[in-house]
């Protein structure tokens, strides 16, 4: 193999390993016998377990689907962009769903997954913002919006509510994922109050 095709062998084990095991389950000598290579080879390419979770999530990453969403040409509407937005994030998360719902246990638990996920989030927020704030200025959103705010609560709730409709299941009833994102985008973005009742107008002031 080349060493960026060794690369590529020792990241999709690890992250089969990863899925099955958890990441502490997981050790350097369980990949390396996955990939049917003595653990010294792994230390060539990786310096660490973290390393190898650290180029996995770089390359599985939603970052550049999320970038090429938010920079296409502009939808009718916020809506219709951010609808695409969390549809796209639900269908990825369902591709990989044993390694997000292991990421998501792991995070409870390993600071090392917590700092290496929280650097993929921040960049997140940081992109969704950055939207929110053009579209502040086109006039289609409030002035007194808080672009970060609104952002990780739009992330927080695809997030949780992926894992919740797999690990609160029976417990919960499960929503339809198509009507699941559609209406956490709506509720983020015109609220829950009818502004036709005159005793809740300006309550947002107060």
């Amino acid at each position: 193999m080349t060493p960026e095709e060794r690369q590529v062998q020792i990241v999709e084990a690890a992250a089969k390993l990863f899925a099955e095991k958890g990441f502490d389950g997981t050790s350097i000598d369980d990949i390396a016998e996955a990939c049917g290579v003595a653990p010294g080879l792994i230390y060539h390419y990786f310096d660490s377990k973290a390393d190898i979770l650290k180029a996995l999530i770089e390359q599985k990453s939603f970052l550049p689907r999320m970038a090429e969403i938010l920079k296409a040409p502009p939808k009718a509407t916020v809506e219709e962009t951010l609808v695409e937005l969390a549809k796209a994030m639900w269908e990825m998360l369902e591709e990989r769903r044993e390694m997000a719902l292991m990421m998501h246990g792991e995070m409870q638990r390993n600071p090392e997954v917590v700092k290496i996920i929280g650097k993929v989030s921040r960049t997140g927020i940081r992109l969704l913002s950055e939207y929110l704030n053009a579209q502040k200025i086109a006039g289609k959103l409030r002035n007194d919006l808080d672009n970060e705010i609104f952002a990780r609560t739009f992330w927080g709730a695809i997030f949780e509510s992926f894992f919740a409709h797999y690990k609160l299941s029976p417990f919960i009833r499960r929503i339809p994922p198509k009507r699941l994102v559609q209406g956490i985008v709506r509720l983020l973005l015109y609220g829950a109050i009818n502004p036709d009742q005159p005793e809740l107008k300006g309550e947002s002031k107060q």
